[in-house]
């Protein structure tokens, strides 16, 4: 499994059921392996990538694990419960939930359309709204349960249009629900900053960001993804409504040439 290297110091996850949204494609194919790598049962959240989605749990299946794939859009509020019903079906409670999903976009506000906007307001900030609302009712309930939503360094800036103000709003509600949710369900938010294995992403890009970060690279989905599996170990029990930033020390202020 990829990242395996790094599993052995990670928590066994085994007896836990966990639904990975947008599970299908990049990070959250990455979260799903690992987290099934600590014998986890996962749902493998999709909505349009059926054969990738079906090709994981395969994946994940033949290699001991227990896993299933749930489809819905999650850009229409109607399809979380059934989507929830299905994991709960199929695998039981659900005792992890990781809010991936969410749809992205830079447009300048300027040029940006309303139907742009509902779309990556609704995708990143209702829909984790949504499953942390009513997952949230069942953990509270049983007295146990974690939420872990990925965010992204965008929420800190001005300059990355309607995507940066909808990871913003994940940071909100995963302060909101922590105290909500507190003593028994700690929730979390990791918030990376480029990720090194994006196929997408240009290199002339990623070459100047790596020129500005102290570590001197960008992080990569695995070591994203073994965060998720360590926030989910007993050792982070008195951790909750926090946002962890993963970007190599990039948004440290500094001083360069005797300017901030």
């Amino acid at each position: 499994m990829e990242a395996s290297h790094m599993s052995r110091s990670l928590p066994s996850l085994r007896g836990k059921v966990c639904l990975v949204t947008g599970a299908s494609r990049g990070l959250g194919v990455t979260i799903a392996r690992t987290l099934a790598a600590q014998a986890a049962a996962v749902a493998v959240h999709y909505h349009r990538s059926t054969a990738e989605a079906l090709a994981l749990c395969a994946e994940l299946t033949a290699q001991g694990a227990n896993a299933c794939a749930v489809q819905a859009d999650l850009l229409d509020p109607g399809a979380v419960q059934p989507l929830v019903d299905a994991v709960t079906t199929q695998l039981g409670a659900i005792d992890i939930l990781v809010n991936n999903f969410g749809p992205y976009v830079d447009a300048p506000f300027l040029d940006l359309s309303v139907a742009e906007f509902d779309r990556v307001m609704h995708g990143n900030v209702r829909a984790t709204y949504l499953l942390m609302q009513l997952v949230g009712r069942q953990m509270r309930s049983r007295g146990a349960g974690r939420i872990i939503n990925i965010a992204a360094t965008d929420y800190r800036h001005r300059s990355h249009s309607v995507y940066g103000l909808a990871k913003a709003g994940v940071v909100h509600l995963t302060e909101a629900f922590a105290l909500e949710l507190a003593p028994n369900v700690p929730v979390f938010a990791l918030a990376p900053d480029l990720i090194a294995d994006n196929e997408e992403m240009d290199q002339a890009f990623a070459a100047r960001a790596v020129a500005a970060t102290p570590m001197q690279r960008l992080v990569t989905r695995a070591e994203v993804a073994t965060l998720v599996a360590m926030l989910c170990s007993p050792a982070c029990d008195m951790l909750t409504g926090q946002t962890l930033i993963v970007d190599g020390g990039r948004s440290l202020p500094r001083i360069v040439d005797g300017v901030a």
